[in-house]
């Protein structure tokens, strides 16, 4: 690119439209040169000024915007080159650790296939030898009648005559036990056969053995910038359009990806979800109780949860809701008769499993439990707060047993503060994490795979996925869209 004052100087042309037209004025509209029959004609109802006079007020503005473009705007695209730099640097690495995984898990692999192999071949050498042994006792018996028999048969035949009369007769008698004793062998009646068949190779299993590739994208497509408050929940009813709420007003308003407001629900509630079916599920603390509307904000019915207080709620794939319930008292100092319970209950408000207690019966699961979400295994994803600023994420099987507990190692942070939870349509765990800014993402195994996304200066609070869309709420109001492709 050419660095001299010289190589920007303007070359007199031609209009594009209308051949040998001299240039002599600027459509402001359309930023684009014209000529004098642009401006009778496709340009005539635009802003345009003179060449000359445009020249004049460049000449004067550009300077003045190219410093404030070299002071401020090119550094942060300088950050940002040095930002991908960064990734490719860390695509690399991974690329490097997973091939080095790989080749780890070959060499595991090959070594226990081959460990299998010697340990057939060994079993059958050893069956082989076991065969042998038997033939070889038999062979010998046989070879040490066959020899007798032998002598026996050549004296009574060329001695008879010179061999005392009662010898002849024990001879002949123990001639033919031995005779009919070697007659009873028969190398048909000992038979042993040890045959190897391979297995099938099934490619299924074996792919399985070997391990998935987790690979997910996330692109930025949208960044709402309407609130400075945090975003308390996110429920997305489109690719385009969300339901949206923070933490100063309480009622939940719809939104686009423009940040402009299409509806409000006049509704104060702590949390709500929208169902499978279009309900609105609200809860409310101080009341202790769920509320349901339709769409056009006309009350369904109201779900009792007295004496506990509903606070965060989430839906299930088959229309149940889960709810964390709280009783009043204090928030991480618990007693013998506090509560701290998450609960699956239809819509109608039948309870159907009620998850409080360990395997023992005894020892409480949550702290104080926060957002939930079902994956689709079954499994019961619940954040759980453990002091202000420390927490860890419960996964337990949908009988209530624990399926596992993640503290944030992935990151090896020295506190966890997790907020939100959600289910990929691959049974991926995402989680946001306030303290390291990031989203972090497990398997449904819950073994730390990458974070998702790590943000500067943006702490990512609640999150929500809806089709091919990620969208994420911030604790400093943003909210971001995301294509997230799985």
């Amino acid at each position: 690119m050419a660095t001299s004052s010289e190589a920007f100087q303007f070359a007199l042309r031609t209009c594009k439209n209308h051949d040998q037209k001299e240039i002599i004025g600027y459509c402001k509209t359309c930023q684009e040169k014209i000529c004098s029959s642009c401006i009778k004609e496709e340009h005539a109802t635009h802003d345009w000024e003179t060449i000359t006079d445009i020249l004049r007020e460049k000449k004067r503005s550009l300077p003045k915007e190219c410093k404030e473009i070299r002071t401020h705007q090119l550094p942060a695209l300088r950050r940002e080159l040095r930002r991908f730099d960064v990734k490719i640097e860390i695509a690399n690495i991974r690329f490097e650790q997973n091939e080095a995984t790989l080749n780890g898990s070959r060499q595991s692999y090959i070594s226990k296939i081959n460990q299998l192999f010697d340990d057939r071949i060994n079993e059958c050498r050893q069956r082989s030898e076991a065969a042998t042994q038997i033939y070889q006792g038999k062979r010998e018996g046989l070879k040490q009648k066959v020899e007798f028999l032998d002598v026996m048969t050549t004296c009574l035949d060329v001695d008879i005559n010179t061999l005392p009369n009662h010898d002849i007769l024990d001879m002949e008698k123990e001639m033919r036990e031995i005779l009919e004793k070697a007659l009873s062998y028969s190398a048909d009646k000992y038979t042993s056969t040890t045959v190897f068949v391979p297995g099938l190779m099934d490619v299924q299993v074996l792919e399985n053995m070997i391990g998935e590739i987790h690979s997910v994208s996330v692109e930025e497509k949208y960044n709402i910038e309407r609130y400075s408050e945090r975003i308390c929940s996110i429920n997305p009813i489109s690719d385009t359009k969300a339901w949206i709420r923070h933490m100063k007003d309480y009622r939940s308003k719809l939104l686009d990806v423009n940040g402009e407001e299409l509806k409000c629900m006049d509704v104060h509630s702590s949390d709500f979800i929208i169902s499978r079916s279009g309900d609105f599920v609200h809860t409310y603390q101080t009341m202790c109780s769920i509320s349901i509307f339709s769409e056009d904000e006309n009350e369904i019915r109201t779900i009792d949860t007295k004496p506990l207080k509903p606070t965060f709620i989430s839906i299930t794939d088959n229309d149940d809701i889960l709810v964390t319930l709280v009783d009043g008292g204090d928030l991480f100092n618990l007693v013998s008769t506090s509560r701290r319970i998450v609960q699956r209950m239809t819509l109608t408000g039948k309870v159907l499993h009620s998850y409080e207690f360990r395997e023992d019966g005894k020892t409480r699961l949550f702290i104080r439990p926060l957002n939930t979400a079902e994956n689709k295994n079954t499994n019961i994803c619940v954040v759980n707060k453990l002091s202000k600023n420390s927490g860890e994420l419960f996964v337990l099987h949908r009988d209530g047993r624990i399926k596992f507990t993640y503290k944030g190692d992935g990151l090896k942070l020295k506190e966890f503060q997790p907020v939100d939870v959600e289910c990929d349509s691959k049974c991926h765990v995402l989680v946001t994490e306030y303290i390291s800014r990031s989203i972090h993402m497990l398997s449904s195994e819950g073994m730390y795979l990458c974070a998702l996304c790590l943000f500067d200066n943006l702490r990512p609070y609640v999150i929500s996925l809806h089709d091919d869309n990620f969208w994420c709420g911030f604790y400093d109001g943003k909210v971001k869209v995301f294509k997230y492709s799985n």
